[in-house]
């Protein structure tokens, strides 16, 4: 880890990222410390510290003090005064006023209370209202005996997680602390259970995920499920107000299977539905709602934003992974690669071909190829809570859209007239029906589209079932890529590739006539490792070049 004083600010969305922390004379460090140790704001991963007025500590009375402060949620929280006696203290705690001529009489007292520096303005006044907030909030009132100023230390990058973990470490703090005295004797001591939490978790504004382990270690399970029961809505609450969220909820894998509905046999989840979501604060909504404009308008939406490119969904209908984030960079990479590296070979710039994602979602990969230039987009999705959020972080990212859907549910009935097509300016044309219907849609509308140089196939654990449509949607002139996502074994990624390898130089033989399928070449040129799926099992993406022979 690297030290303080060489590492370097933290910076989000252009704003700098400092933590606050107090310089005391010696005599008052104990009192300070403990009180910000009751109430869970001391960090402990920095020791105290002699205060020397290098570049890392500026006191308010610094010159070069940055102190116009945009205050998070939490930071605001502090103009509500605390009594003493909550936090086991009293006025007789309260050092005297005490001169002090000497730096080294001084000592700093790192927190772990965040605050973002927004511009050089009214340093000093800003300085001591900091002050006189986070005094107040942990009970030391006799400010008069306090001769405490703020140092404003830039966090060190690598730190940043584990600040974060602090937040939502010190928001169960905060609700043991409430806890009724009877409830809070019978429990293990604070530190112990601190201990024994996950503090890991994901914000998709407004909304906070926690994972599915949250508190699923010994001895949480027990005592939530009998104690401490009756006031979870509470520990929600905080959190929520700590972290700056609306809607807090249970993060669960996607199922591979829906529970059956009177006395019928499990079902596939083929929607990719994020049943096992447990919201937990905020109205998410009625997870049994049809897709439908009118539902549409009063669900609970939430956004991504990954290289720079927007996504939206609504979570209780639509899942997410996180996890692809390097696959949908890797694809910006491959379009431009594809259509530059070797023009010869490919023909075609970006802006001359399209793509065709049959399983879309929300716009996963789909936004990639968009991103990187294609002309047009030709996507297919079964879910029409996905299909909404696709159009709108389309529209959020300044694509156009147009969704075509096999029936009046949900969607107006579209008519691909030949007039339409080729006078329609949108990069997405988004198919809201079974992409076993693709090939007989893109035959009708090959001759005014753009050759279709990539197929994306992004379907786990596997997407073989849609490989013989892959085929039958490529250029047949050109050819171009298909990406055949797949689950494989970390022992079995490379003979999972011959095997790809050869169905689909069977598939070329199948759907095309014999003297073109032999002028087709059929290689994997990359095997993308994408994330780690299960133990052992790797969400791979194989890139399948099918090109022509005579190239």
């Amino acid at each position: 880890m690297s030290s303080e004083a060489d590492a370097p600010d933290i910076t989000l969305n252009g704003v700098n990222v400092f933590f606050f922390s107090f310089i005391v004379a010696s005599h008052q460090v104990r009192a300070i410390k403990q009180a910000l140790d009751r109430h869970g704001f001391l960090d402990k991963t920095l020791k105290i510290s002699p205060f020397t007025a290098d570049k890392n500590h500026s006191s308010s009375s610094d010159d070069n003090l940055i102190s116009h402060v945009h205050y998070t949620r939490n930071f605001d929280k502090f103009c509500q005064p605390c009594p003493l006696q909550e936090h086991g203290l009293s006025e007789d705690h309260v050092p005297p006023p005490h001169s002090h001529t000497l730096a080294e009489q001084r000592h700093v007292i790192p927190t772990n209370l965040e605050f973002r520096i927004a511009n050089r303005q009214n340093k000093e006044a800003r300085a001591m209202h900091a002050k006189g907030k986070v005094l107040c909030r942990i009970g030391i009132t006799n400010q008069a005996g306090i001769e405490a100023n703020l140092s404003f230390r830039a966090a060190p990058s690598t730190r940043l997680h584990d600040h974060a973990r602090l937040r939502l470490a010190q928001a169960v703090r905060q609700w043991l602390h409430a806890l009724p005295p009877p409830i809070l004797l019978t429990l293990p001591k604070i530190d112990t259970l601190l201990k024994a939490g996950r503090w890991t978790y994901t914000v998709y504004d407004p909304m906070l995920l926690l994972p599915s382990n949250f508190l699923a270690r010994d001895p949480w399970p027990e005592l939530l499920a009998q104690r401490l029961c009756l006031y979870l809505p509470k520990l929600y609450t905080i959190i929520g107000q700590q972290l700056n969220v609306t809607h807090i909820a249970i993060n669960g894998p996607i199922p591979a299977l829906l529970p059956g509905v009177k006395n019928r046999e499990p079902s596939l989840n083929v929607l990719r539905s994020p049943s096992a979501l447990v919201p937990l604060l905020g109205d998410f909504g009625d997870p049994n709602l049809p897709p439908h404009m009118l539902n549409f308008e009063n669900a609970f939406w939430v956004r991504a934003v990954q290289s720079h490119i927007t996504q939206t969904w609504a979570p209780l209908y639509t899942m997410f992974s996180r996890g692809n984030i390097s696959e949908k960079r890797r694809l910006l990479d491959v379009i431009s690669s594809t259509s530059t590296s070797d023009k010869g070979q490919i023909g075609q710039e970006p802006r001359d071909m399209t793509a065709v994602d049959l399983y879309a979602g929300i716009g996963y990969f789909a936004f990639s190829y968009a991103k990187a230039g294609v002309q047009k987009v030709l996507c297919w999705e079964l879910n029409g809570w996905s299909v909404e959020g696709l159009r709108r972080g389309a529209k959020t990212n300044g694509w156009s859209t147009r969704v075509v859907k096999s029936s009046p549910r949900g969607y107006p009935l579209e008519s691909l007239d030949q007039a339409s097509i080729e006078n329609g300016k949108e990069r997405f044309l988004v198919f809201h029906e079974s992409n076993a219907n693709a090939a007989n849609r893109v035959n009708a509308l090959r001759e005014r589209i753009a050759p279709i140089r990539h197929v994306n196939c992004g379907y786990l654990p596997t997407s073989c079932e849609s490989w013989n449509i892959a085929i039958q949607v490529l250029d047949p002139t050109e050819g171009g890529w298909i990406h055949a996502h797949e689950n494989v074994a970390a022992k079995d990624i490379q003979q999972r590739k011959s095997e790809v390898v050869n169905i689909f130089r069977d598939l070329i033989h199948h759907y095309r006539v014999q003297e073109s399928a032999s002028s087709f070449i059929v290689e994997c040129q990359h095997i993308e490792k994408v994330k780690s799926y299960a133990p052992g099992v790797i969400h791979c993406v194989y890139d399948i070049a099918i090109l022509p022979s005579r190239r």
